[in-house]
């Protein structure tokens, strides 16, 4: 009866057959996990649905599957070096069902793709979890496409997953609204990593060469979203969360999950210009659509929610297995019969040893490129850093050598909405604004906003360069300076000391505390208070501000 439904079931995924088998690999890369909360009223026959849709799957691509397969008993089938394999076990309060396909590449010799099915029924619930991964004899590897297995996409179609309270999709989403894509990228709910595709103002982008992204939306359904946004929506993004986060103009982003634009790194996030796009198969030797999923793909097996917190393969044979060896010892059966189903029991604990020990080899070279990639990008982004700062103070020892104010052109500040654009315009190497800090800005009630940009002026300018120099000549620069824009420059105080946490903010994936402070008026009217809070960085030589221009709110005001 099961195998007349399935055989019912349309649409059901097909994939190509592999070749013979090759010789036997050695490296185990994890490559992918897809899956969720199935959708169903009955969640038996969603379960049924979902081993149904596999057994065929399973069938197209090993052979002609044994009776017991379709009553979601365990088997082993081996075609031609393509296995396919089931198990599972059941108890009062849980039913957990797995299968697996392992099969040679057919155009790689010595590469071996396996593909894992688990389906758990429990407290009226039922989850699914596919696991990808890839054998290789390579100590580096190099796939030309990558893509979920066609199952994936027909469970995400059909089954209508999802992940908590969010729905996996397999469409591509288009961001045409910024305020809710911010809040789309931003929700602590999202499950998956946001791969945002954005264009230029004319033209193809750069990535089109390689994706289109209704196709490769569907490619990586399960392990990410991918969002569509106009030239104009992603300019209005990068305002909307902060300089840091900017991505337009044909660039392409990847936002993990969870991500909060306030405390996060920005290289946490990669982003890819387009420069970066055209040529990035001739400098990494991998498609650059190909190392998005492959991204995507290793934040799917990073995730711990649990709905995709379902038992592998292995696990399932294994309880399976002491399942059966348990049943068999209190039904009093021969010693002979023991003897054997210990015996199995122990070559499987031998195999799942050996799986085991393979997917920790695999983890530690995952997590040591991981290690290595962020040191690299780490030493990068302070040696561009270093050289703009030498930069920045060559051309301004030059204005000044020639009697000029460097700063003396920069345009007023006239609207908190301008902030970004103008800080990044004219404080850059100098003063970096936090996100928060942006954001706080736009519901800034202080009136005189040109004084709130001469006061990061003068934080860039006299202040820095005291803090640079030291001598009695630039702190009396900076007394001169602070006394013509009628402001105070101190440290935070009691507040700080009374209230740690509010002051507190990440940087270069540090806690550091906005422990000083520019002021002017007091805190009893908004419109006539200022306050930039802010601290100096003695590495990087510039000024970080996390608050501007209100007295920063604690819980004694």
């Amino acid at each position: 009866m099961a195998r007349e439904r399935a055989e019912r079931e349309s649409a059901l995924p097909v994939d190509p057959p592999g070749a013979g088998v090759p010789a036997g690999p050695t490296r185990l890369h994890p490559l992918a996990r897809a899956g969720g909360r199935v959708s169903s009223e009955d969640p038996t026959a969603g379960a049924e649905l979902v081993c149904n849709a596999t057994l065929s799957w399973l069938e197209r691509r090993a052979g002609t599957l044994p009776p017991e397969a379709w009553r979601y008993g365990a088997f082993t089938l081996d075609h031609g070096g393509t296995v396919a394999e089931a198990a599972a076990w059941s108890s009062d309060d849980a039913r957990v069902w797995a299968a697996r396909l392992r099969y040679p590449d057919d155009r790689v010799a010595g590469r071996v793709w396996r593909t894992e099915v688990t389906v758990t029924t429990s407290k009226g619930t039922t989850r699914t979890a596919v696991r990808l991964d890839v054998a290789d004899r390579e100590p580096r590897l190099a796939l030309e496409v990558f893509s979920v297995p066609r199952l994936v996409r027909w469970l995400v179609r059909r089954q209508k997953l999802s992940i908590g309270d969010w729905p996996v999709s397999a469409e591509l989403h288009r961001g045409d609204e910024v305020q809710a894509l911010a809040a789309r990228l931003t929700d602590p709910r999202r499950p998956l990593p946001v791969i945002l595709l954005s264009l230029p103002d004319h033209g193809p982008p750069a990535w089109a060469a390689e994706l289109d992204p209704a196709r490769f939306a569907l490619r990586l359904a399960g392990i990410a979203e991918i969002v569509l946004v106009s030239a104009g929506t992603a300019r209005a993004l990068t305002q909307t969360l902060g300089e840091a986060w900017r991505c337009f103009g044909g660039a392409v982003r990847l936002f993990r999950a969870p991500f909060q634009p306030e405390s996060d790194a920005p290289h946490r996030h990669p982003l890819f210009v387009p420069d970066q796009i055209r040529s990035f198969r001739t400098a990494t030797g991998t498609p650059f659509a190909v190392h998005l999923a492959l991204l995507a793909g290793r934040e799917s097996l990073a995730s711990h929610h649990p709905d995709l917190d379902v038992p592998t393969f292995a696990r399932v044979q294994t309880r399976m297995r002491e399942l059966h060896f348990a049943r068999a010892q209190a039904a009093a059966r021969p010693p002979d019969e023991l003897l054997k189903l210990a015996q199995e029991e122990l070559a499987g604990a031998k195999r799942r040893l050996v799986e085991l020990e393979a997917e920790f080899d695999a983890r530690r070279r995952e997590l040591e490129e991981l290690l290595a990639l962020a040191e690299e990008e780490r030493d990068e982004a302070l040696k561009e850093a270093q050289a703009a700062r030498v930069r920045i103070a060559c051309l301004e020892a030059q204005l000044r050598g020639q009697g000029r104010d460097p700063d003396q052109h920069v345009p007023l500040l006239t609207s908190y909405r301008e902030l970004a654009d103008w800080a990044a315009a004219h404080l850059a190497g100098r003063v970096v604004l936090l996100p928060r800090a942006v954001r706080a800005a736009r519901d800034g009630l202080f009136e005189d906003v040109g004084l709130v940009g001469r006061a990061l002026l003068y934080l860039a300018g006299p202040y820095r360069t005291m803090r640079l120099k030291g001598n009695e000549a630039s702190r009396r620069a900076n007394e001169t300076a602070l006394a013509e824009l009628g402001l105070e420059n101190s440290s935070v105080g009691g507040d700080l000391e009374r209230f740690p946490e509010r002051f507190r903010v990440a940087w270069r994936g540090q806690k550091r505390l906005l422990d000083m402070h520019v002021k002017k008026g007091n805190a009893r009217d908004p419109r006539r208070c200022l306050r930039i809070y802010y601290f100096w960085d003695e590495v990087e030589q510039l000024v970080v501000v996390g608050w501007l221009p209100s007295h920063m709110r604690t819980e004694a005001t």
